[in-house]
């Protein structure tokens, strides 16, 4: 599994997947389609290319594929946090979260489950 190989719209069709749990290329077109139009063979295109990465797994089910996550996506979301660390910040993991905290998308409730998990770690 490499993330960097891991496009923007493949990481939406993985995070739909395992949403799902199991999927076939018409529920991951239907979900997309709540959204915007696309186009059902560019969809399996991509799940294919998602199996061929080792994101996704697939087995035949009568006529259809039915996918279910490869990765686990806690694996993955370390492994992007990861190249995001090293790449965006230098990897520095308090340049990272002072970004985190300043920025305007962390609530409140955010902010005070981060700090119980700082308060929990120190323990």
């Amino acid at each position: 599994m490499d993330p960097n190989r891991l496009g923007k719209v493949e990481l939406e069709i993985y995070q739909i997947v395992v949403r799902l749990g199991t999927a076939s290329v018409q529920d991951v077109v239907n979900e997309i389609n709540r959204d915007r139009k696309t186009a059902y063979t560019s969809v399996m295109t991509l799940m294919k290319n998602l199996a061929d990465k080792g994101f996704l797994s697939f087995e035949k089910s009568g006529k259809k594929y039915l996918y279910r996550p490869k990765v686990a996506p806690e694996d993955l979301q370390q492994s992007l946090l990861e190249r995001t660390l090293d790449r965006v910040f230098e990897g520095s993991a308090v340049d990272l979260v002072q970004s985190l905290v300043n920025s305007e998308r962390v609530s409140t409730d955010e902010l005070v489950q981060i700090r119980k998990l700082l308060d929990e770690m120190e323990e």
